[in-house]
């Protein structure tokens, strides 16, 4: 074909080189306007880093090494740069290829040849260039999906990080709860063995049974039992806090002064007020990671689609040779040169596949279906999640509340009962069963401040909170919930 006719053939297909087909597809859920439970402010706060806010340095310390340090998110990181990979690799295919080659080659005949010598030389050089022009948009689907699997990849890292904070974070508030535990039982401990000795003080006197002492016995033992567990279940919160940020667990200590002395389990923060429905779009990993499925399915789709479609392709060759004989004859002794091109386009159109083809098409769609489907669920589960957590975050205060009234009231129970003991209108073993008593709602309330702490964790999580984007990472896709 003449390059004037050519030309025109080209310039088409450079001009609709770059046509996408697009599969635009949405959720069903429709959000609500507020959460249930949630208080009203003027804006969310920024609870990317929410360990800063908590009153204990040694816990933010170990979730920043956790977050540079956990095997996890390095992990999560390792699969993120291969997804990133796959991508340019998508993408460069959207682009043509040329390439250069050269050959050399020579001979020798140990017997002279009168019309090729006893030897020869032949070069070439060639230059080569083709292009697929992506006219229907199958290259640019595909270069899509492999972009949008890199920005779920992407999600899957950020969402290492929301579980690694929250998870250092979980082990550091049980860790706290068994050594204050161990504060109580030790408490409780010294008032037992003050009653032990003051009934077996009465048991000589004749005033107690034996019964009253070997029920005090009883109680002591079954608190030493408790109490021999405590520092395993102690040393196992800190090896796992270890294995999260990346440490030997046999060397890992953590500084037990320091935690006595920020006592996090009475200082916890508020819940965060504030926060939307809308808001779970942009915040929590799980859901950015599905709408990322969504785009990743769409483009398959897409690209399914596109094989109804031709095909065409742009070859380029360039080549030139010279030859060179040992030659007596004249016309062989000099060397030959010579250059040449060819340019050519091809298109490829599918007639006959055995309905491969639709099936493919079939099968992508209904793999769109079910991201979106999932994604549905995700967004259910988490508009639950988020009020779930509220809830239980106030109920567990408004329990706390009561709790605190009632150790109070045992409290001053324990010095009225002391009084009257020193005034003579009381027994001693009185006193110190108030005693007892205010220590079993010491323990209440303790468990219901670890109760707290942790449920503030999981509204941590509901809420998507624990990471940030990064300057140099690209922004998760939306997927609208109307």
């Amino acid at each position: 074909m003449p390059t004037s006719k050519l030309l025109p053939i080209a310039l088409a297909l450079l001009l609709t080189a770059c046509t996408t087909t697009q599969i635009d597809r949405q959720s069903n859920i429709t959000l609500p306007e507020n959460f249930q439970h949630t208080g009203q402010a003027d804006s969310a706060p920024n609870l990317a880093r929410w360990w800063q806010q908590w009153p204990d340095p040694q816990l933010g310390h170990l979730i920043e090494q956790g977050l540079q340090y956990n095997h996890s998110i390095a992990i999560a990181r390792s699969r993120l740069e291969e997804a990133r990979a796959t991508s340019r690799l998508a993408e460069a295919d959207l682009l043509p290829s040329a390439g250069l080659a050269a050959d050399a080659k020579g001979y020798r005949n140990h017997r002279r040849d009168p019309y090729l010598g006893n030897g020869g030389n032949l070069t070439s050089a060639s230059f080569r260039a083709a292009w697929e022009p992506d006219i229907f948009g199958q290259k640019r689907s595909d270069a899509d999906a492999a972009r949008a699997a890199a920005l779920g990849s992407q999600e899957q890292l950020h969402g290492s990080r929301l579980l690694v904070s929250a998870q250092i974070a979980e082990h550091y508030l049980r860790a706290a709860h068994i050594q204050q535990q161990q504060t109580l039982v030790s408490q409780q401990l010294a008032t037992l063995h003050e009653l032990a000795r003051y009934a077996a003080g009465r048991f000589n006197a004749g005033h107690a049974t034996a019964h009253d002492t070997t029920a005090i016995t009883a109680q002591i033992q079954a608190l030493q039992a408790r109490q021999s567990t405590l520092q395993a279940q102690f040393d196992a919160q800190q090896r796992s806090i270890a294995v999260l940020i990346g440490q030997t667990p046999q060397t890992f200590r953590l500084d037990s002064d320091a935690m006595r002395q920020a006592a996090l389990l009475q200082h916890l923060p508020s819940p965060p007020q504030g926060i939307r429905p809308s808001s779970l779009l942009n915040q929590r990993p799980d859901l950015r990671a599905r709408a990322a499925e969504i785009q990743a399915r769409s483009a398959q789709l897409a690209s399914a689609k596109s094989d109804l479609l031709p095909r065409f392709d742009i070859q380029f060759l360039w080549q030139t040779g010279r030859i060179e004989l040992n030659s007596d004859l004249a016309p062989f002794n000099r060397a030959r040169s010579g250059n040449g091109g060819l340019f050519s386009i091809g298109v490829q159109l599918p007639l006959f596949t055995a309905g491969r083809i639709h099936a493919n098409i079939q099968a992508a769609d209904a793999r769109l279906q079910t991201a979106l489907l999932q994604y549905d669920q995700t967004l259910l589960q988490a508009l639950a999640d988020v009020d779930n957590a509220y809830q239980a975050q106030h109920a567990l205060n408004a329990q706390q509340q009561e709790l605190q009234q009632a150790e109070r009231t045992a409290k001053q129970q324990v010095r009225n009962d002391r009084q009257l003991f020193r005034y003579g209108r009381k027994t001693l073993d009185t006193a110190l069963q108030s005693q007892l008593n205010a220590h079993g709602f010491s323990q209440n309330l303790l468990d219901n401040q670890l109760a707290s702490g942790l449920n503030l964790l999981n509204l941590y999580k509901a809420i998507g909170s624990g990471w940030q984007e990064e300057g140099n990472q690209p922004e998760a896709a939306e997927t609208a919930a109307k």
